[in-house]
């Protein structure tokens, strides 16, 4: 079965990529407050659904896949950790930005909210990397590999779910902080010290 450090090493992971600003967390940021809050729900709901898509074409289908191939496991988990320590590099070296939540993503009228979020989910290269290659390297060898699967989903969808949440509800009063960019080098740094972390423990699992 998964080790709690595995667990929390996942957890961690996930927590600081999904409340990193980024398409979606800006995106409910810029709309949350202009918008009723319960307008919100159908854009959650659609990115949610979205990744649980995502989850299942990637995650699932290939983790069966890598668990019959050690060779090609190999290269995913090399290929996970390298991704780990660019995103980790970008993050670090990542400069500031002015005018956030002018992200191109504002709802108009006639815009489906459903549709909307799904589409900003689909749209996320992040999203084929972490289920295609970091979910797998989770993932122990065993006979419950559908039960870690589903945990690790479920983490997922609950701590982006909160992002979203979080970034609408606070959107307006955490504007003027996000923006400003002694907070924008902080979360970068501490986000890629983080992000190298994870890769460490995952090289030593090699």
């Amino acid at each position: 079965m998964m080790t709690l450090s595995s667990y929390a090493s996942f957890f961690i992971l996930v927590f600081t990529m999904v409340y990193s600003p980024g398409p979606m967390t800006m995106f409910m940021m810029a709309n949350g407050m202009k918008m009723q809050y319960r307008t919100i729900w159908p854009v959650l709901i659609g990115a949610s659904n979205a990744y649980l898509i995502s989850m299942i074409v990637f995650s699932v289908g290939l983790t069966q896949l890598l668990q019959q191939n050690k060779l090609i496991l190999t290269v995913v988990q090399v290929g996970g950790i390298i991704y780990l320590l660019y995103l980790a590099y970008t993050q670090w070296n990542k400069k500031t930005v002015s005018g956030l939540s002018s992200t191109g993503f504002e709802v108009s009228k006639n815009s489906s909210l459903y549709a909307k979020g799904a589409l900003i989910a689909f749209s996320n290269p992040k999203t084929i990397i972490l289920f295609g290659l970091i979910f797998p390297q989770f993932i122990t060898d065993s006979h419950s590999r559908s039960l870690q699967i589903m945990l690790l989903g479920i983490t997922f969808l609950i701590l982006q779910f909160s992002s979203g949440c979080v970034y609408a509800y606070f959107g307006r009063r955490i504007k003027q902080l996000v923006e400003q960019p002694f907070y924008q080098n902080l979360i970068n740094k501490i986000s890629a010290i983080v992000l190298v972390v994870v890769a460490v423990f995952l090289i030593v699992k090699l």
